[in-house]
């Protein structure tokens, strides 16, 4: 993962069912231009564009994902022997030769030997949590392949282990029902070219690498050995559901967009790119016999796959990582993924960490998890199995707490959208599906009673705590005031459900109405 610094904004604490009050008002006296009286403004939708000659998947493609809401981020490879973090190599400045120990059983307690990975095991945790799909690093920024590359110059686990890896992984995700995400970085620090791609002016390593014209072709064969694994990953392992690129910046310096020039993500590949995929191994457009790009390949062998945008292309969603807080608007424009990692230390596993017993807590997970519901996002929670292929067991052990507490909240959590009023941020925020809105009090909102405005002509029919299933007492049947709430059964996230008369969308549906 690319670890990068994120400012979290401050913000004043208000009494919170005051502020309840004033924001609902402020939302409304905002938006009486756009919605008639008590009906929300309608949030915007995600309307898909188009760049390098590749389309954006269409919203219905992606709502699988939208109501999955919950998946499992699964780093592991080479760097899971030493056990110090997936940036182990590039942060010690281990030279490729050296690194390369790491598959063999001479490096002793750092061997990464993989003798007890099953990952059926690792999708019943997946499934054991409420996660509905898995993502895999089938390669991370070292440059290891958890598979069987057709790339003469690849490192993998069929040369070291003789087993690929991420059949095993694909079986046992479709085994348990979940959906197939593959990790890919096409950045490899086993290249030196990678930080000289022109071979004219070697960018800062701890490798000490410096400039040689020879670096030129070390790129374009790092390149080459990309464009042969994602042809590989896209035709091996049957159907992707879910492609999560990282790492298209060049030499660690800009951004994923900058390094397109290089990687030719788009469509096409240019015939006249400084860094051309050997004739051998390049992919031809039926009926134009083009030769395809990255995403070319990808909407040829997997047209369903949704993908993210670091590998130059602007991808079918958005992705916010890290583990700040969520804050802000509903995400309504854009399809947001937001990932993060369980441990305090890296996404790979971290010996020390896991030892200290530094991993977040079930009520950690749950905050972030409503934060992204309300805001119509996914959360991608990252484990990282050790050397032999086994999650922590604290990893364990919280994850399926929060399956647990899935198992009651799950109504409030799969198949919802966000809205349909905006958030406040660490306090509460709605969602809503059918004919019931769902209303997330975080720990940080203090009492027991709830104001809700006006939701068009829809009236109220009953109000109940999701957690206990318990009736509660409210006054009023469309602007009403919720009473009784129990925080404390909950407490990391109180959800009231507020079923209506009629279906949530159809205030939107009967104001267009009224409008035309």
């Amino acid at each position: 993962m690319n670890v990068r610094a994120k400012a979290i904004p401050r913000v004043r604490k208000v009494p919170c069912v005051l502020a309840a009050a004033l924001v609902w008002g402020t939302v409304a006296m905002a938006r009486a231009a756009e919605a008639p009286p008590g009906v929300p403004a309608e949030l915007g939708r995600r309307v898909p564009q188009t760049q390098m000659g590749i389309t954006q998947l269409a919203n219905d493609k992606l709502d699988w994902l939208l109501d999955a809401k919950l998946g499992m981020f699964i780093h592991w490879g080479l760097y899971s022997g030493p056990g110090r973090g997936e940036w182990y190599m590039e942060n010690q400045g281990i030279l490729p030769e050296k690194y390369r120990q790491f598959a063999f059983p001479e490096s002793g307690e750092d061997y990464f030997d993989a003798a007890d990975y099953h990952p059926e095991a690792w999708a019943k945790l997946a499934r054991d949590a409420g996660m509905k799909w898995m993502c895999l690093t089938a390669r991370h920024h070292d440059g290891f392949c958890l598979f069987d590359s057709p790339h003469p110059n690849a490192f993998t686990s069929m040369q070291t282990l003789h087993r690929d890896l991420v059949a095993e992984y694909v079986k046992a995700c479709r085994g348990a029902g979940l959906k197939v995400g593959l990790y890919y970085s096409p950045l490899s620090w086993r290249y030196p070219g990678y930080y000289d791609v022109t071979g004219t002016n070697c960018l800062p390593n701890k490798f000490g690498y410096q400039t040689d014209p020879s670096h030129l072709e070390n790129a374009r064969l790092m390149k080459e050995e990309n464009y042969v694994n994602v042809k590989h990953l896209l035709t091996a392992y049957g159907q992707i559901d879910h492609i999560y690129w990282d790492g298209g910046w060049l030499g660690q310096q800009g951004s994923d967009a900058d390094g397109a020039f290089f990687h030719e993500p788009g469509r096409y590949l240019d015939p006249a790119n400084r860094w051309p995929v050997g004739k051998q191994y390049v992919d031809l457009e039926a009926g134009s016999d083009k030769a395809l790009g990255i995403m070319g390949m990808v909407r040829k062998y997997q047209p369903g796959a949704i993908v993210n945008p670091r590998y130059g292309w602007l991808g079918d969603l958005t992705e916010e990582e890290g583990s700040y807080e969520t804050t802000g608007k509903i995400r309504a424009s854009v399809i947001c993924d937001k990932n993060l990692t369980m441990q305090n230390g890296g996404w790979g596993y971290n010996a020390q960490a896991i030892a200290k017993g530094d991993v977040m807590t079930r009520d950690q997970l749950v905050r972030f998890l409503a934060n992204c519901v309300v805001r119509n996002m996914v959360l991608l929670v990252s484990v990282g199995p050790d050397r032999h292929g086994v999650i922590p067991d604290l990893e364990q052990q919280r994850l399926r707490e929060l399956g647990d507490w899935m198992a009651k909240m799950g109504e409030a959590i799969y198949g919802t959208r966000g809205g349909p009023w905006e958030p406040v941020d660490r306090q509460y925020g709605c969602c809503y599906k059918g004919p019931v809105v769902y209303v997330h009090l975080l720990k940080s909102y203090a009492g027991n009673t709830f104001q809700m405005p006006p939701l068009g002509a829809l009236h109220v029919k009953k109000v109940s705590e999701v957690y206990t299933g318990r009736s509660l007492p409210y006054d009023g049947d469309q602007a009403v005031t919720i009473r009784d709430i129990d925080r404390t059964a909950s407490p990391a996230d109180s959800v009231v459900a507020v079923v209506f008369d009629g279906e949530i969308q159809s205030v939107w549906n009967q104001a267009h109405a009224v409008k035309n």
